[in-house]
């Protein structure tokens, strides 16, 4: 069965892993869903974040092939029950015939800060789990999505355990 998992790679931060990892993705046929790269805090290596949909078989057998990318150095999946996952979005409604205060409503059941207001808009900026951030933009949509922006998701496994190789 098909569903979403969220891998986590630890990378040399060298010219082209980006390219190489996404062309094996591409190749297995997976559509990113989401795809963080940033500083791993260690000198010389960056994480990777990518949410991708697929079956348990599938995921496995994409972890084992990056495995074979050299520059590479760790790769797993991170449990959804045993990881902290957070994304932020920036996101702008329509104003035009509804009432600000019923779309306030809304964003402040997911703690969205207004961060600009516009003659016929509203700018929100929210973080939490990717779960809490589609819910978010479902519920934004009946007032009509002008515009967003979504961070991607930036995800550590619960406990000691790292990923840093």
């Amino acid at each position: 069965m098909e569903k979403k998992h969220i891998i986590g790679l630890f990378v040399h931060n060298h010219p082209g892993v980006l390219l190489r990892v996404t062309s094996l993705i591409s190749r297995r046929g997976f559509n990113i869903d989401s795809l963080t790269v940033s500083p791993a805090g260690v000198e010389g290596y960056s994480r990777m974040t990518i949410r991708i949909n697929g079956d348990d078989d599938q995921v496995e057998q994409f972890i084992n092939q990056t495995m074979k990318i050299v520059d590479v150095k760790k790769a797993q999946e991170l449990p959804e029950s045993g990881s902290v996952a957070s994304e932020l979005i920036l996101i702008k409604t329509s104003t035009v015939g509804h009432d600000n205060n019923e779309i306030l409503a809304v964003t402040s059941k997911y703690h969205a800060s207004l961060v600009n207001l516009g003659e016929k808009s509203m700018t929100f900026r929210a973080s939490g789990t990717p779960k809490e951030i589609d819910t978010l933009v479902s519920e934004l949509d009946r007032f009509g999505i002008l515009e967003m922006a979504r961070t991607g998701i930036a995800a550590l496994e619960n406990g000691d355990k790292t990923l840093n190789a």
